[in-house]
């Protein structure tokens, strides 16, 4: 492993955990004060989530190997950031089922994606402890995502934390893009 990979990667999985980890902890609040939604939409919108990201991850896995992991990481990132603004226009309860389907969709793009880049940029013998010290940093971005997102909506607003969490998705793909371009 050398520290030029290394640490693009962790900055990478960082900055689109802090994308992700904005939402989260606010989500069910947003669907709930929005939309007056019940607890079965909540169960439902996350299933929807879950599910739709099950059954894309093979598909999306193939893409990386037809398409390159840059590619379609970036794929998946813009199409989540797209998705996270998406949130402020929408005005239904059927609206927001549709959105989360395609942010599924982005997340099934990126998890694969980024699968290769870490299997890619660790040596064999240390790949343990690279994975270990990624999961870390993203899990430490993830919570103090959440602390923040808190803050910002309880001061600011829906709104803004959409446009940040949105804006995170969107710098981690042009990173990406940045950092894996050759000259």
């Amino acid at each position: 492993m050398q520290k030029q990979t290394i640490l693009p990667l962790i900055a990478v999985g960082t900055l689109s955990s802090l994308g992700v980890g904005l939402l989260g902890p606010v989500y069910p609040i947003f669907v709930v004060n929005r939309f007056s939604a019940s607890l079965i939409d909540l169960g439902l919108l996350y299933t929807i989530i879950l599910l739709t990201a099950a059954l894309v991850k093979a598909p999306a896995g193939r893409l990386v190997d037809l398409y390159g992991k840059e590619k379609i990481f970036f794929t998946g990132l813009m199409l989540g950031a797209t998705c996270t603004l998406a949130y402020t226009f929408v005005t239904n309860i059927l609206q927001l089922y549709l959105v989360e389907l395609f942010f599924a969709a982005g997340y099934a793009l990126q998890r694969p994606a980024l699968l290769a880049f870490i299997v890619d940029a660790s040596d064999k013998d240390k790949r343990g402890l690279f994975l270990g010290t990624f999961e870390s940093a993203y899990d430490i971005a993830e919570a103090l995502a959440a602390i923040i997102s808190t803050i910002i909506v309880s001061q600011i607003g829906f709104e803004t934390l959409f446009l940040i969490s949105s804006s995170c998705q969107a710098t981690t793909g042009f990173f990406v893009l940045k950092t894996t371009t050759k000259p």
